[in-house]
């Protein structure tokens, strides 16, 4: 027997349990993000508010997993809201519609990979508390011979990391960025990546 995956019921509990908003509020804008603080009704009656960021682009952003004779591509980038340098797969906001267009932008501007074998694996929402649009996830078979980083003042330092190494740098801490971890999670329910 097969597991149905949650979702609403036929009598709207889903309904029932949301919140809704009573109000927009856009409270900061720029190129990339709207960031809404807006005013909500709260299923049993009480009012309240909800931050909510947005995507300006047309499409979604996206997370590359870039994988190349037995190593998965990593990126090293200071991560402002954090206050500190974090390993990671390249990633950003989307190019336009199709993911695959912002993979191979984001792969050659963070890794120096003129071109891959791209596949779309799904996408996620990497923090639905606060995050209103999901992240497309893309694998990429790099074949090619990378070259430097285009965005050095984003990339600070980026490395092809052994496969067998990566539940090191997970439990020791070395790799703790969710979008990461999570993409991670879903090549290997794909079988893209060893158990």
């Amino acid at each position: 027997m097969t597991a149905t995956p949650p979702g609403p019921d036929r009598n709207g509990a889903e309904d029932r349990d949301a919140i809704r908003r009573t109000r927009e509020v856009l409270a900061y804008r720029n190129r990339f993000v709207d960031v809404y603080d807006d005013e909500v009704a709260f299923p049993n009656g009480t009012d309240g508010r909800y931050l909510r960021i947005h995507h300006r682009g047309e499409g979604h952003g996206v997370v590359v997993l870039p994988v190349r004779d037995g190593a998965v591509g990593l990126v090293r980038t200071y991560r402002y809201p954090l206050g500190r340098l974090q390993w990671g797969l390249p990633r950003g906001f989307s190019h336009g519609a199709d993911p695959l267009v912002t993979a191979r932008a984001e792969l050659h501007e963070e890794l120096g990979v003129p071109e891959a074998e791209f596949t779309l694996l799904g996408t996620m929402t990497p923090d639905s508390g606060l995050l209103a649009d999901p992240v497309a996830v893309v694998h990429a078979t790099v074949t090619t011979t990378p070259g430097a980083p285009l965005t050095p003042e984003e990339v600070t330092e980026s490395r092809w990391l052994p496969l067998p190494d990566l539940p090191h740098w997970i439990t020791t801490g070395h790799l703790d960025d969710a979008l990461t971890l999570a993409t991670l999670t879903l090549a290997r329910a794909h079988g893209l990546l060893p158990p």
